[in-house]
């Protein structure tokens, strides 16, 4: 793992602090469907195979921002959308829709 990579991404994204401990862990959100979760675990099981560095369900410090995906590789978010969710009020970097 590259630590500065990933610290370098945390500040500029803004991720609070407790969030370190889930790198590289797929998390599950009380709110998501079965298969929004199902395509999150596929997602990262390819950015793990590519040695990619990764968070799921990461918040901002403030509470305000949630990514389903942030590679903290490639410094992207990626938020999946099944069509049911309310817009979210960022643009992500990459939307996949299922």
């Amino acid at each position: 793992m590259d630590w500065q990579r990933a610290n370098s991404v945390l500040r500029k994204r803004k991720i609070h602090h407790d969030q370190v401990k889930h790198i590289n862990c797929v998390r599950i959100h009380t709110t998501e469907s079965k298969k929004h979760f199902l395509k999150k675990a596929e997602i990262c099981f390819k950015l793990f195979k590519q040695k990619h560095d990764f968070l799921t369900e990461a918040w901002t410090d403030d509470r305000k921002q949630r990514f389903d995906i942030l590679d903290l590789t490639d410094d992207i978010d990626i938020e999946i959308e099944t069509g049911k969710s309310k817009r979210k009020k960022y643009k992500p970097d990459k939307e996949i829709k299922i």
